[in-house]
């Protein structure tokens, strides 16, 4: 079941590369993350399914409001508290490194870097489903780096080149 829910997450998040707006990034990304934090859950990722979690809650309430260094501080201690209380090695970090780093490029509203803050993240997750081995997690960021490598050269090449 836990491979499914990766499945699912991965429609969402596969769909949210394609977002010409930040508000629609961040909404399709936070269905994904329904699915995503409960995927994790399931294989045993408790660090996967905490940061992912706090990661939709984050999302949804960004959505609403603008974000700003006030919220954006706040779910870094957040990450930073989930790191301490499930850390057992390097990699149980990897998830909260890269929500953390995704949190900040948020600030900046631009659809670019939200993307490009997708692609980092999603090596970061790749070696985490390595790690926990999700089948669906690996496909689905391999396939994430792909579509949004596609996604940045299609709709931001001018800003790059």
């Amino acid at each position: 079941m836990g491979q499914i829910l990766g499945y699912i997450y991965a429609v969402f998040l596969i769909m949210s590369n394609f977002g010409k707006k930040s508000s629609q990034i961040l909404l399709l990304q936070t269905i994904s993350f329904l699915f995503k934090s409960f995927h994790y859950y399931l294989l045993g990722g408790v660090s996967g399914f905490l940061s992912s979690f706090v990661s939709m809650i984050r999302n949804l309430l960004f959505y609403k409001i603008k974000s700003n260094f006030l919220w954006t501080i706040i779910f870094i201690i957040i990450y930073f508290i989930i790191g301490f209380i499930t850390y057992k090695n390097v990699y149980t970090l990897l998830p909260l490194l890269a929500t953390t780093i995704y949190t900040i490029i948020i600030n900046y509203d631009n659809p670019c870097y939200l993307r490009m803050g997708m692609f980092v993240t999603s090596i970061t997750w790749l070696i985490y489903n390595f790690y926990i081995v999700s089948y669906s997690g690996i496909i689905i960021q391999i396939v994430m780096l792909i579509m949004n490598a596609i996604a940045i050269f299609k709709l931001d090449k001018k800003r790059l080149f």
